[in-house]
């Protein structure tokens, strides 16, 4: 930590409370987001708490797991959620906690658990609120260029997905093909280029499976790649 960061309890920094219930047969349609002990859990129609908010996992293997939330939401007694960031950034309160290593801080019970007037009590270090602000700044921009990575492999994988349904499971482009539809028309509408469509037969023929395109055969995975067990590692230690 920075020198020049203040001392204080984690107390002074966040108040934090239990979340509530909400039984699955008790939740409704909506776009309010749900957050369990490990994060989002699913939707709602009505919220607990504003947003933007941070929930920590408070017991089993989720203890000291904290999420962010942007907007207003549900959080379920499965974790703690902070009700007052006293002034301090939420973001920079969900970096900060995270770095913490709260599931350290279990209350002493049989089942691990995070007790917030356990942790209320312990000593820490957060610079003031410009500080916090540039911090937030810098690593929430990270986040955001990953999140959005993310969701473009997510939108990227259902193209792919998408497209190998229609050209090697219904076989689009061998029916368009069959019916005498222009090949730019084609090429347009299914997407494979030219030289692509080229390869797909324009015909089908009977097999044991029904109609497939003509060319192809009906066979087994074993016919195309032999799978062998993988070999258990020793160390030389």
């Amino acid at each position: 930590m920075a020198k020049d960061w203040r001392q204080t309890t984690l107390g002074e920094v966040v108040r934090l409370q239990r979340g509530h219930d909400l039984p699955e047969q008790e939740r409704r349609e909506g776009t309010i987001p749900i957050m369990g002990s490990f994060g989002r859990t699913g939707w709602h129609d009505e919220a607990k708490a504003k947003g933007p908010g941070v929930t920590i996992g408070r017991s089993r293997a989720s203890i000291g797991v904290v999420s962010y939330v942007e907007k207003d939401y549900w959080p379920l007694n499965t974790s703690l959620y902070v009700t007052d960031f006293l002034g301090n950034n939420p973001r920079f309160c969900f970096y900060w906690l995270h770095h913490l290593n709260l599931a350290r801080y279990n209350s002493g019970s049989a089942q691990p658990s995070l007790n917030r007037n356990y942790i209320y009590g312990m000593s820490v270090s957060v610079p003031e609120p410009d500080e916090q602000h540039t911090i937030a700044h810098i690593l929430g921009t990270l986040d955001d260029k990953i999140e959005l990575n993310r969701r473009m492999n997510e939108t990227l994988e259902e193209i792919a997905q998408t497209i190998f349904k229609s050209w090697f499971v219904n076989f689009d482009p061998v029916r368009a093909k069959a019916s005498g539809e222009p090949t730019n028309s084609i090429c347009h509408r299914l997407g494979p280029t030219s030289d692509l469509l080229a390869l797909f037969p324009d015909s089908f023929k009977e097999s044991d499976l029904g109609k497939i395109p003509s060319g192809w055969q009906v066979g087994t995975l074993s016919d195309l790649v032999r799978f062998l067990s993988g070999y258990a590692f020793k160390s030389r230690d």
